[in-house]
């Protein structure tokens, strides 16, 4: 089975590239919502979030509030660092348990939706690495159109971003998504690129 890394900044369309992978029965695991899986129902992963931000970032019934995290990290470099040394091995444990089912179903690939593929090491657990990218502005309609943010907090989550040389001097194949480029046949000449075709 071949473990397809996704990558790219925050609006280049990544779950878009996935739900075209679906159609060739590839599925993908969105470590965006294995996160907010485990800011709900993981003890291991709050716990440690609890040491390290205090009991002021969890909701009264016990989740993490995104909202209240987000406006910790996204200012300071330094704790969206310490944030990212905290739930990336949790994240990776959750994914190695998704990729250890889909080997058992006799899949032949499977995609891991992972903005922070590099960071987080997962970049080496993949056969290959493809990088998603999207025009700037494109990616503000996106990210504006998607989370309901104001135009400050977008700018903020930007300047956090890295640019696109990042994700596609270390990937293996660039995917250029800006809506009017065809994300299907780029995929396609992927797929068969890698015998998955």
């Amino acid at each position: 089975m071949k473990i397809i890394g996704l990558t790219g900044a925050s609006g280049s369309g990544k779950g878009y590239v996935s739900a075209i992978f679906s159609k060739y029965a590839i599925t993908s695991i969105d470590t965006d919502k294995v996160v907010h899986a485990l800011y709900k129902k993981d003890d291991e992963c709050k716990k440690e979030l609890r040491e390290t931000f205090g009991e002021g970032i969890f909701n009264p019934y016990g989740s993490v509030c995104r909202t209240r995290l987000r406006k910790i990290v996204f200012s300071d470099a330094e704790k969206l660092k310490t944030l990212n040394s905290v739930v990336h091995k949790h994240v990776i444990r959750k994914c190695e348990e998704k990729i250890a089912q889909a080997r058992k179903k006799g899949k032949a690939a499977i995609v891991i939706d992972a903005p922070l593929l590099y960071e987080a090491g997962m970049d080496k657990i993949c056969d290959f690495v493809i990088a998603v990218v999207a025009d700037i502005d494109i990616r503000r309609e996106r990210i504006a159109a998607r989370d309901n943010i104001s135009e400050s907090d977008i700018e903020k989550r930007m300047q956090n971003q890295k640019d696109d040389s990042f994700f596609t001097e270390k990937a293996d194949y660039t995917l250029i998504n800006n809506g009017e480029t065809d994300v299907t046949s780029q995929i396609e000449n992927i797929l068969a690129s890698e015998g998955l075709l």
